[in-house]
């Protein structure tokens, strides 16, 4: 849906839905994501470096808490805690063959405009042709 708003030239950089998209997209490419919701209602929209360590601190930190204050919002705040401590980058990667690449995006987080980079990428695939006549 992202890519497809992008090569209609229609990304709304304030719509919460698509910003909460970006969000898991831009965690896919740099160490994973959950979600933790309660009903249809989104609670954590997290980064796998921060969902993680959240859970894994449940039993020491903050279980205590949770009979008077509750699982989902006690979540959320350690986790928004431990992402403030980390701040785990966004990052967005198009293919070359995608068509269209922006020449800006903002960042769903904090919507400043992101740095743009060019990278290459191995696979390691072994049924990919190998080009050597690489030109530096």
């Amino acid at each position: 849906m992202l890519f497809s708003k992008i090569q209609l030239g229609r990304v709304d950089d304030y719509d919460p839905m698509m910003q909460e998209i970006k969000k898991l997209l831009s965690y896919d490419k740099s160490g994973g994501w959950a979600v933790l919701c309660r009903g249809s209602e989104v609670v954590v929209n997290g980064h796998g470096t921060t969902v993680l360590p959240t859970l894994v601190e449940y039993e020491d930190i903050w279980k205590i808490n949770v009979p008077t204050n509750g699982f989902d919002k006690l979540f959320k705040d350690h986790h928004d805690k431990l992402h403030r401590i980390t701040h785990p980058c966004c990052r967005f990667e198009f293919p070359s063959v995608a068509g269209r690449i922006p020449e800006s995006v903002k960042c769903p987080e904090c919507l400043r405009v992101m740095e743009k980079h060019i990278i290459f990428i191995c696979c390691h695939d072994k049924s990919a042709t190998t080009n050597t006549n690489v030109l530096y």
